[in-house]
């Protein structure tokens, strides 16, 4: 018979295998996923009240990977794999099996999925599992309201649009069904002990840490930047935080001060670097004078090039100087790394110097060091912590990051299709 091997969202299959013969979703998990979680197989031949004859399932509990599915989704994305293409996987789709795409819509199939109960299936269902095939048949079809096409029509679109969905990637069906707020907490569940279990293929291929190309290279203006972000993302995003790499600090930071930086972008451009990578400059009078400067050099796909976002608060921020005390617009002027973290009404910026190429007065945080180690000391979430602003500085990178993965899937689905 083989060994089998599924990934699915609770009870729904999504994507199966036998013995060599499966794909890697390794992507979609980390290290610390491993855990028990259920196998089930066709048990013995039993005859229910009725007389009828029904194969009784039997569970087991045996190693896997289980993470929810709304952490899943945000790994997905950072695949590439948006709402943006899991309609251009579609579009393809409708082509190569030859279905009306404007009589059985992306968008119908997107609203289906986010409002079915995938957690209704039956426990006792065929051999144990519902395949999304059968599932888009039985459950996600007639949701499309085709029973208003005359018949032959909706035979016809059925037929090959159920061709079609049994072909979407297991990767569009899980950001499609990230939308359904009744299924994020669901497990995303791979169940390989079999298959490992079998000769078939070895525990590392299935934990395994995410490949490189997967990764993208984060590039900051000193080491604080790269300690602090590093930290923020394995405190507040662990859960995608495996996706960014940071410039190896343990020798000294290479690339300290914007101008060093913009060497470094000229070389990674002239050389043709294949990393995915984003360069971030601070949102002070350095950091946009460096940021305009890289803008205008001819940046490639696989890169981004980014400053710290402005921030509402930052508006009407206490500084001083020569003058004085004020309240001050710190926005392209003195807003480091540091000024996203959290220091409650304590925070005060003393400007230093005049920077000639931003054509600005640079100012810098009192106090920064001291923030930031009160940061990197936390161990887990702070009560009380405002993480809001550190969070908008990962939500930039998150979504530029997104961008480059979506293009070049997008890229890919378009050219082998």
């Amino acid at each position: 018979m083989g060994s089998m091997i599924h990934l699915s969202v609770g009870r729904l299959e999504i994507d199966w295998g036998k013995n060599s013969g499966f794909t890697d979703h390794s992507g979609l998990f980390q290290a610390a996923d491993v855990t028990d979680v259920p196998y089930y197989y066709a048990g013995s031949e039993y005859v229910d009240a009725a007389g009828k004859q029904e194969w009784k399932i039997r569970v087991e509990k045996k190693e896997g990977l289980s993470k929810k599915l709304s952490e899943v989704s945000e790994r997905i994305e950072l695949l590439g794999y948006t709402l943006n293409t899991c309609r251009q996987e579609f579009m393809s789709l409708a082509d190569l099996n030859d279905f009306d795409s404007e009589v059985f819509r992306f968008d119908e199939l997107h609203k289906a999925l986010a409002t079915v109960d995938v957690s209704a299936i039956a426990l006792d269902y065929g051999d144990g599992d519902e395949d999304f095939g059968e599932f888009f048949r039985e459950q996600i079809f007639p949701k499309l309201g085709m029973e208003m096409l005359p018949a032959d029509d909706a035979r016809r679109t059925l037929y090959n649009a159920a061709e079609g969905m049994e072909n979407l990637s297991s990767h569009s069906v899980l950001r499609l069904l990230a939308d359904n707020p009744n299924a994020a907490d669901l497990p995303v569940i791979w169940t390989y002990k079999d298959v490992e279990d079998g000769g078939w293929a070895k525990h590392g291929e299935f934990v395994q840490p995410l490949q490189p190309p997967n990764k993208f290279l984060i590039v900051a203006e000193g080491s604080s930047d790269a300690a602090i972000l590093l930290h923020a993302f394995r405190l507040l995003r662990p859960h995608i935080a495996d996706f960014f790499s940071f410039v190896d600090m343990e020798e000294g930071y290479p690339f300290s001060g914007t101008g060093n930086l913009y060497k470094f972008v000229q070389g990674l451009i002239s050389i043709g670097v294949q990393n995915n990578a984003i360069i971030l400059f601070d949102n002070d009078a350095e950091g946009v004078f460096g940021h305009e400067r890289c803008r205008r050099l001819n940046v490639p796909g696989n890169m981004r090039i980014l400053r710290l976002p402005d921030i509402e608060s930052f508006r009407q921020f206490k500084t001083i100087g020569p003058g004085g005390e004020h309240t001050s617009d710190i926005n392209g002027k003195a807003a480091a790394i540091e000024c996203y973290l959290d220091f409650g009404d304590q925070g005060v910026v003393k400007w230093n110097n005049f920077n000639e190429g931003a054509k600005t007065y640079q100012g810098e945080l009192v106090g920064k060091d001291r923030h930031k180690n009160q940061f990197l000391g936390q161990k887990s979430r702070a009560i009380g912590y405002d993480y809001s602003k550190i969070e908008s500085v990962l939500d930039l990178i998150v979504t530029n990051c997104v961008a480059i993965s979506e293009a070049q899937q997008i890229e890919y689905l378009e050219t082998h299709f």
